[in-house]
């Protein structure tokens, strides 16, 4: 006996023919001619080995073995309708799970909040957020979309950008009080600077003005790989950090905070811009296509933190 799973088609055909008491009607409705669905029938039996229907000119009947391949085919036939059916609706209608992968900084002041807006108006649509500071593989780890800080996004994947990124130096209103003033990118060299991460208690500030780009060695005694701690360290008078304006812009608008050497444009270390990376995909699915639209729309004139 062939392997059923081979002669699905012919399944299928079957059944219809048995629901619709014809050869005929059945390759009417399928475009077919009444001797290709007749062999499809007898290419079935020729797989199971046994016949199916009892054929006269007029009627056709099922045999017994026929009648339990026509129940079990029944329950096959609706579950390939149920299949369609669900792609139908999540090709048409946005549900199921988006996985979304951002910086934790990111993520934490600013994208868990959009998310949640989200989730409200595609009630069909699961989140699962996952934050991290390490570069994520999307492919390999199942994302479906990841929002990069970074000034070039990897070229073998669709990057749909959505604001310009931004940097700041800035301290304390009481720290400046107590410390030399800052009227030149110089002038940072005499003072305790928040610094970034893995590199020893020093790195290279870079500005730029009129095009022209200047840069200082700054030293400081606090070093973390930490956005959000690097703002803390700030507002707790620590000295001087040069943070993305999304970590600080409700501290600079507040008045928490005072911008320094604003006459120049500052580089940061994620790069100048927020993209929204996907895999390229023909069939773009709903649930991506709808959060990509959403997240343009609420960038349309760039983060609210520069506001």
């Amino acid at each position: 006996m062939a392997n059923i799973i081979e002669n699905l088609g012919d399944l299928l055909v079957f059944v219809q023919v048995v629901e619709s008491k014809s050869f005929s009607a059945v390759a009417l409705s399928s475009g077919k001619t009444k001797s290709a669905i007749s062999k499809q029938v007898k290419r079935l039996e020729q797989a199971l080995g046994t016949q199916l229907l009892n054929r006269t000119t007029r009627h056709l009947s099922l045999t017994e073995t026929g009648n339990a391949v026509y129940e079990r085919g029944v329950r096959i036939a609706e579950e390939a309708e149920g299949i369609k059916t669900a792609v139908d609706d999540m090709q048409n209608k946005p549900s199921g799970i988006l996985r979304i992968t951002t910086s934790v900084a990111f993520g934490n002041m600013h994208l868990t909040k959009l998310v949640s807006e989200f989730l409200g108006m595609y009630p069909g649509i699961r989140v699962t957020l996952t934050l991290s500071d390490r570069y994520i593989d999307v492919v390999e780890e199942g994302f479906d979309i990841a929002i990069r800080l970074t000034s070039k996004p990897v070229e073998s994947f669709i990057a749909r950008r959505l604001s310009s990124l931004n940097y700041v130096v800035c301290a304390t209103p009481e720290y400046l009080r107590l410390h030399d003033e800052v009227k030149s990118i110089e002038d940072l060299t005499k003072h305790d600077c928040l610094l970034y991460a893995h590199r020893p208690h020093s790195e290279i500030w870079t500005f730029v003005k009129d095009g022209k780009s200047s840069s200082v060695k700054v030293g400081g005694k606090f070093a973390v790989n930490s956005s959000e701690s690097l703002r803390v360290a700030a507002l707790n008078g620590l000295g001087i950090a040069l943070l993305p304006t999304f970590a600080v812009g409700e501290d600079l608008k507040s008045g928490r905070l005072t911008a320094l050497l604003q006459e120049y444009t500052v580089e940061g270390a994620f790069g100048n811009n927020i993209y929204a990376i996907f895999i390229p995909n023909k069939f773009l699915s709903p649930k991506v296509r709808v959060f990509i639209d959403f997240l343009v729309l609420r960038f349309e004139n760039g983060g609210d933190w520069d506001s």
